[in-house]
């Protein structure tokens, strides 16, 4: 059984919260919340006893013997919280991203690795059914080599006033599509060598920020990836996965609202349309707890950890970069060495 702090009890923190305890390896022993309305709301909500929850995570970790830290603070504070927790001899389940800033977000990595400690990031959304059914399929050649790939993603994001994900720039790329791009990692077995991002606002958008953008990933083995999005979209929406056609000289793969789907409809072959059944998957938010405890158990890193986690967030800031100076930005500009 391991013991943990949960740093955050805002509405995503209270969520995590909620989950953790569902998990049979783990027993929340403190909380950490600097403002009073969330201390309250959690103590109503979720029947916390006001002395588990402490102002500060120093303050926490006097207090109590524990083995991990949740961290469901804002992005700009992940660095602090890592960089505490590891110094305290704490593994690390942090909520993506990584970070707000690139540098930051390696110094938090190589101080989890100096620790020697787990340190995972929450991508979930790689822990689901159609990623991980796809990437079985691909990995056995059902499309043969994949040659390009393209997403839609089309969602009223993130349309609550005054929140950060609304005065920002860059927010649906930078907490958005981080879990697209991680997908795409995870889904090809391909990290890309450059990107080229166009990115805009649309006359009724309600981000400070561009919440629009065309951006095309080039991988080093000739495979493209494109990546369309409307943040403030109002029409049909698309799968919260985003809407897929993977294309291979043996048919093509789709994911959309309807399901996965294989293809092969050449004129001068058999057709053939089939359902793909997906892999029956535990709730995301359980497995990623079951990798990280079985990670810390097995002395190893997990999946989604902090130094590959770095590779989906350098595409993040490529993009972000490419849209800023109008040209092809190549992945080595972030390093994640």
């Amino acid at each position: 059984m391991f013991k943990g702090i949960l740093v955050g009890l805002g509405g995503r923190g209270r969520y995590w919260a909620k989950n953790v305890r569902q998990h049979p390896d783990c027993e929340m022993v403190a909380y950490v919340e600097p403002f009073e309305g969330n201390q309250q709301r959690a103590i109503e909500q979720l029947e916390i006893s006001d002395s588990q929850i402490h102002p500060t995570l120093e303050d926490a970790i006097s207090s109590v013997s524990a083995d991990f830290v949740i961290d469901v603070t804002p992005p700009s504070a992940h660095r602090e919280i890592a960089e505490m927790s590891f110094a305290a001899g704490l593994h690390v389940f942090g909520e993506k991203p990584l970070s707000d800033n690139f540098d930051e977000a390696k110094q938090a990595v190589v101080a989890g690795e100096s620790a020697g400690k787990r340190h995972m990031i929450t991508q979930n959304y790689r822990f689901t059914a159609m990623p991980r059914t796809t990437r079985q399929l691909l990995s056995e050649g059902k499309i043969g080599e994949p040659a390009q790939c393209d997403l839609r993603f089309y969602m009223p994001w993130a349309d609550s006033p005054g929140s950060h994900y609304v005065t920002q720039p860059f927010m649906l790329i930078n907490d958005m599509m981080v879990h697209h791009f991680d997908m795409m990692r995870y889904v090809l077995d391909a990290d890309p060598s450059r990107v080229h991002a166009i990115t805009w606002n649309q006359p009724w958008g309600w981000h400070a920020g561009d919440a629009a953008h065309a951006i095309v990933f080039e991988f080093p083995n000739g495979l493209h990836a494109t990546h369309v999005a409307c943040g403030c979209a109002v029409g049909s929406k698309s799968h919260w996965n985003g809407d897929w056609r993977i294309e291979g000289p043996l048919g093509s793969i789709e994911w959309s609202l309807a399901g996965v789907k294989y293809a092969r409809l050449h004129r001068t072959e058999e057709k053939v349309e089939e359902d793909i059944a997906l892999f029956d998957v535990p709730p995301a938010d359980q497995a990623m707890l079951t990798e990280f405890f079985t990670a810390i158990r097995e002395s190893r890193d997990p999946e989604c950890n902090g130094r590959d986690n770095l590779r989906s967030l350098a595409m993040v800031f490529a993009a972000i970069r490419s849209s800023q100076e109008g040209r092809w930005v190549d992945l080595a500009e972030f390093s994640t060495d």
